[in-house]
């Protein structure tokens, strides 16, 4: 078989495991909306364009967009005020770990580690990170709901 051939079935198998543009997904009052596509970067590097809208449809021109790690989306969501929350880890055992990303404009955005979202009270074992509504759900040996907008104000000082 051909290099090339060879190529094209090693590209294609890498574009189908990776996932397909979500469907345009809301926040929880409805206010901002985000989708996703798949932005190809030289080298093979898996890169989405986020492109975030006014309102529950998405379309036709965005607000604001941002190209993100492929691995940023896997689990993501928008609060009400257009903030884009990606889960880094779903499951996190080490306080210094950056747990979650917080994006509000293309050039502004910030990491929040497990130790900032315990709240100066360390939880004891794994923590499960999911999304509850608008807010982020913290499972070890007590739950924490962190609404998004707390939590964008955990992740940094800068403004928005």
């Amino acid at each position: 078989m051909p290099r090339i051939a060879i190529w094209g079935v090693l590209i294609s198998t890498w574009l189908a495991a990776v996932p397909a543009a979500a469907a345009c997904r809301i926040s929880a009052s409805s206010v901002f909306s985000f989708d996703t596509r798949l932005s190809p970067q030289p080298g093979g590097v898996c890169k989405m364009t986020v492109e975030v809208f006014e309102g529950r449809s998405c379309g036709p021109a965005p607000r604001w967009q941002v190209l993100l790690p492929c691995e940023h989306t896997k689990q993501i969501a928008i609060s009400d005020r257009g903030r884009l929350i990606s889960i880094l880890t779903p499951l996190a055992k080490r306080p210094d770990l950056n747990v979650v990303r917080v994006t509000w404009r293309a050039d502004r955005w910030a990491w929040v580690t497990l130790d900032k979202l315990a709240g100066g009270k360390p939880f004891k074992g794994p923590v499960r990170v999911t999304f509850e509504r608008d807010a982020l759900r913290l499972k070890a040996d007590r739950t924490e709901l962190i609404p998004f907008e707390t939590l964008r104000q955990l992740a940094s000082a800068l403004p928005d």
